[in-house]
């Protein structure tokens, strides 16, 4: 059969191209869906946007997939506008929608072959034979699938199995791709691998991707942006730079990163000249900008982020604790230490220092990028406004931010 689906030449391929001529924007707008009394998607205002591969990412239940399925149209909204590109789709039958979608689990047909799998959804649409054929051929040679045309599901890999399951979405041209956990299923090795391919599939056609997972280092490698979400309320949009080094809340802090960042409730306490946050452990001492920020508030309290990295071991050190764990990376170490009153502080250490013993007590200094929030709502204490930052939790517009003027303090 391969021979009917022979690779075409680049005049074909030309002629018939993988993409439309310009990817569409997919945007929710105002959105809520709640089954019965519970929401499971509030208020939600986000747009990929054309071109873009924009990241759905948070815990189990946060709502992601509920909002994939809104843009397929398998869910109806309860409130909220779904468009794609300058279309309103709300009423639109999912069929007429032209999205694609690629699940988990493959979804292939077990008793066809791969190209048959591939060109099922041009069959569908009674694409004529030729035209099929040469679709097939070229998005096969595309993925590196034409040796495989032949075989059936059974008897390739899990990761040839996911490129099945793209290349039967890509040959489709719809306006945009939803991907809703593609990788999951795969092992170590070849989601790394697969992550690479989507990236390079991406920016080699163009196309509009939403793309879910609850994996942080998946989003953070592949996204152009990412949307975090959690209990239906979308905490933070922004790059994965933006995200890292400049979290909008106390959830985003703790959820990105691996390991993610310390979070840490302090009392504040002002020495003369000295201003510090005392933590389980030890404290943590505050710039004069961080002091300015936190007295404009009226603050007596406040939460504390540290990133593993701004962490350094030091017999000088603020914080004590003693080791609990350490798992050793190869390059690097991540040391558990156990403060006072239990809790963990995760600390990244260069391979090459000598390993750390469980149970030997250890103090560290803060050396690195101080992040505060509010202890009450969580929202990140931005240096120079008391306003609330635009990237709070619950703001449905979380527009790109930069880097500039980030907090530092010295020990």
């Amino acid at each position: 059969m391969t021979g009917d689906y022979t690779p075409v030449t680049d005049s074909v391929v030309a002629a018939i191209p993988l993409v439309r001529d310009a990817a569409s924007s997919v945007a929710l707008e105002g959105v809520t869906k709640s089954y019965g009394a519970v929401p499971a998607i509030r208020d939600l205002t986000l747009e990929a946007r054309a071109g873009e591969l924009l990241v759905l990412l948070g815990p189990s239940g946060c709502g992601k997939t509920t909002a994939l399925r809104l843009v397929a149209g398998l869910e109806d909204p309860t409130s909220g506008t779904v468009r794609i590109g300058d279309q309103v789709v709300n009423d639109v039958d999912p069929r007429d929608r032209d999205v694609a979608m690629v699940f988990q689990s493959y979804a292939l047909y077990p008793h066809l072959s791969v190209a048959r799998n591939i060109e099922f959804p041009l069959r569908s649409r009674q694409v004529p034979v030729a035209e099929r054929r040469q679709l097939v051929a070229t998005v096969a040679e595309s993925l590196r699938l034409t040796p495989l045309l032949d075989r059936k599901p059974a008897q390739l890999s899990g990761g040839q199995r996911q490129r099945v399951a793209l290349a039967r979405a890509i040959v489709r041209r719809p306006r945009a791709f939803l991907m809703d956990e593609p990788l999951s299923n795969l092992d170590a090795q070849l989601r790394v691998e697969m992550r690479a391919e989507l990236v390079e599939l991406h920016t080699r056609l163009g196309i509009t991707i939403l793309y879910v997972t609850h994996d942080q280092v998946e989003a953070m490698t592949m996204g152009q942006r990412i949307a975090i979400l959690n209990d239906g309320v979308l905490q933070q949009l922004d790059t994965p730079e933006a995200v890292y080094e400049r979290p909008a809340n106390a959830f985003v802090a703790g959820f990105i990163g691996s390991p993610s960042m310390n979070i840490l409730r302090g009392r504040l306490v002002a020495q003369g000249d000295n201003f510090y946050a005392a933590v389980p452990g030890g404290r943590v001492a505050l710039s004069l900008p961080l002091r300015r920020a936190v007295e404009e508030r009226g603050l007596e309290k406040v939460v504390v982020g540290l990133r593993p990295e701004a962490l350094s071991l030091d017999p000088q050190g603020t914080i004590t604790g003693v080791v609990s764990l350490v798992e050793m990376i190869g390059h690097e170490q991540h040391v558990a230490l156990r403060l006072v009153g239990g809790q963990l502080v995760w600390v990244r250490i260069g391979g090459e220092a000598a390993r750390m013993r469980t149970g030997e007590d250890v103090t560290v200094a803060a050396r690195g990028t101080v992040h505060l929030f509010d202890p009450e709502n969580g929202v990140r204490i931005e240096v120079g406004s008391a306003e609330e930052p635009e990237h709070s939790t619950g703001s449905a517009n979380a527009p790109e931010r930069s880097t500039d003027n980030a907090e530092h303090s010295d020990p």
